[in-house]
């Protein structure tokens, strides 16, 4: 049996071009699937580590690179320096009132509960008067064209819609404390798991599929052209 084939020039140029994107696109989301299980796998040590116990054994534990984000922490200290107001989108305007607490020789960032627009030129600086259970949780900057078309902060006002913009706040911090509204111990905080979507490999699977799609369309049009034939 003998391959007859003769290749259409722009279809065969069209597919030259498209297959090796497509093909691409499959093995950037298997790269981005592989990146997200590490993500999951990170997020799901933190979440079940024993609470940490003051900022000390927290600043231990970024010196390690032990996993953070949403790990419980008893937090205590004093507040000092000024109150900055993060948006709270909830349905809403609410702003989320952060202050510098200190405890020995470490300070961090601590996001206290929310408070509505209206209170916020009448609020008084929220303080830590005793212990509080809470959450740790990294700083992610805005990144790329969010960093251009974001809404603006405005530092007259009192207006910010990212944590620690550009270390304005405290230089360098890369986690911050969510304090929890009412739970004063942490060993009792309920284990909180982000949702993070985990669908590259159906991605993949879709882009590889439309590889597979787009050669068998450049056969069958081949073969009723009389360009493909087996002899």
């Amino acid at each position: 049996m003998r391959l007859r084939f003769k290749p259409m020039p722009g279809l065969t140029l069209a597919v030259l071009i498209c297959l090796p994107i497509l093909i691409g696109l499959g093995i950037w989301q298997y790269q981005r699937w592989q990146w997200k299980q590490g993500v999951l796998a990170e997020v799901d040590a933190a979440v079940t580590a024993p609470p940490l116990s003051s900022l000390a054994d927290l600043a231990a534990a970024q010196a390690a690179g032990a996993p953070l984000d949403f790990r419980r922490i008893q937090i205590s200290g004093t507040a000092d320096g000024p109150v900055w107001y993060l948006y709270q989108p909830v349905g809403s305007i609410q702003w989320q009132p952060f202050r510098q607490v200190t405890q020995g020789a470490q300070s961090v960032l601590v996001g206290f509960p929310s408070i509505d627009d209206r209170l916020k030129t009448t609020a008084s600086a929220p303080e830590l008067t005793a212990p509080r259970a809470a959450y740790v949780r990294r700083i992610r900057p805005r990144t790329g064209l969010s960093r251009w078309i974001g809404t603006r902060s405005n530092t007259a006002e009192n207006r910010w819609f990212e944590v620690n913009p550009d270390g304005a706040w405290l230089p360098g911090a890369t986690h911050y404390i969510a304090l929890d509204p009412v739970e004063t111990d942490a060993a009792k905080l309920p284990i909180r798991r982000p949702e993070i979507a985990n669908n590259h490999v159906s991605y993949m699977l879709t882009w590889w599929s439309f590889a597979l799609i787009l050669l068998i369309i450049y056969a069958i049009l081949h073969r009723r052209a009389g360009r493909l034939s087996f002899r």
